[in-house]
């Protein structure tokens, strides 16, 4: 019978409308399905969702916990109107992140590790009438890797600027904007809303129209100002760079030109990067959740529609990400001097100087080596268990 534990087919869902088929093969240890029986791998793209029995160790990698009626534990069930089979952890793996690569490069998404031995696969019970494509459930897939990867890192890189600057310019307040906060909220509101949901519109009517929650909106809004201010500081603080003797400038003259920019100060420098990368990771988040949510009141599109609306906007995101990192690179490496008074100077301030030279340089080393982008394997997985209450939790990679 399928679905038991000692049988080796399944299905494949495939994410682009086609009747699923149940005659593949169990999946490979790396994530993609085996060849069929008659040695023809199913045609286009395809989401391979396995499952393992959970071990009876609970290695705490809860991401999040959803309600046993949640969106994902309803694609999750064998039929309409049953809950996922308690006891197990699912496993889904897409082929490619369809247009959010830029987003996963740049967070560097972790895979969760091969369930170990055989693992069958279970069918997806279908949205409406003929519909057993997985484009749904590999949408809340892709955006719940994504968030993942993109949380993990966006937390690892704050915590290293802050920590650079605490250590090397402690005169430097990292003042956070409350707007960053209020937005890095909204996102995972959201994203629990895709998965508990499959929306994210309220008050919805039946055809689907409705508008998202009023903290999303007042998140992209905010987010659209935040991303404006941020490409007019980076393109100051390449001005400053530009202009600068590469031979060697005076550092006390090139720490007041960066504090210029935006008339921060120098003492408002590190915390306004801090704050650049924090917007431009965010609104990267947002577009692909945005996007998402787009598909999933589309039920009929295809998993590839969403390429086209997020590819673009993800690659500029990071692009300017890049550009923050590469900024950060070249003043670390820009030679600092100490810029002698008439008549001479005392040999203390000359040392003092010299002293504050290089803290800047080293903090810009620390800043640039935080911003870098850690590697990403190419795959998109996601594993989940299923709990004997029937509740869902969403794991972290191994």
């Amino acid at each position: 019978m399928l679905g038991q534990p000692d049988d080796p087919r399944g299905i494949v869902l495939p994410l682009d409308g086609r009747p699923g088929g149940t005659e593949t093969g169990a999946p490979d240890r790396n994530g993609g399905p085996r060849p069929l029986r008659n040695g023809t791998p199913p045609p286009g793209p395809a989401l391979l969702l396995s499952w393992t029995p959970t071990p009876a160790v609970d290695d705490d990698r809860t991401w999040a916990t959803l309600s046993a009626s949640s969106e994902l534990a309803r694609r999750l069930a064998p039929d309409a109107g049953r809950a996922p089979a308690a006891g197990l952890t699912f496993r889904l793996a897409l082929p490619e992140a369809f247009g959010a690569e830029p987003l996963l490069r740049l967070a560097g998404g972790e895979t969760a590790a091969a369930a170990p031995g055989s693992s069958a696969l279970v069918p997806v019970a279908p949205t409406a009438p003929g519909d057993r494509h997985g484009a749904g459930l590999g949408l809340l897939t892709l955006t719940t890797a994504a968030e993942i990867a993109a949380t993990g890192t966006q937390t690892r890189v704050l915590d290293e600027l802050t920590a650079a600057v605490d250590q090397l310019a402690p005169a430097c307040v990292m003042r956070l904007d409350s707007r960053l906060r209020a937005a890095e909220e909204s996102l995972r509101e959201a994203q629990t809303e895709l998965l508990e949901r499959g929306s994210l519109v309220v008050d919805g009517d039946a055809t689907g129209s409705g508008s998202p929650s009023r903290g999303l909106e007042t998140a992209v809004a905010n987010l659209s100002v935040l991303r404006h201010q941020t490409h007019a500081w980076i393109a100051g603080w390449e001005r400053v760079v530009a202009g600068a003797d590469p031979s060697g400038t005076p550092g006390l003259a090139l720490r007041d030109a960066l504090g210029e920019v935006g008339k921060l100060g120098w003492t408002g420098f590190p915390a306004a990067v801090h704050g650049a990368y924090q917007a431009l990771v965010l609104d990267a988040r947002r577009i692909l959740l945005t996007a998402a949510d787009h598909l999933l009141r589309a039920p009929n599109r295809p998993l590839t529609a969403l390429r086209p609306l997020v590819e673009s906007d993800l690659a500029g995101r990071a692009a300017d990400v890049a550009r923050l990192h590469r900024l950060l690179t070249t003043l670390s490496t820009l030679p600092q001097t100490v810029r002698k008074r008439s008549g001479g100077m005392m040999p203390n301030l000359i040392a003092d100087q010299a002293a504050a030279n290089a803290r800047s340089q080293a903090l810009f080393t620390r800043m640039a080596n935080a911003l870098r982008s850690p590697v990403w394997d190419g795959r998109v997985v996601v594993e989940v268990r299923s709990l004997d209450s029937g509740e869902l939790q969403v794991l972290r990679p191994v």
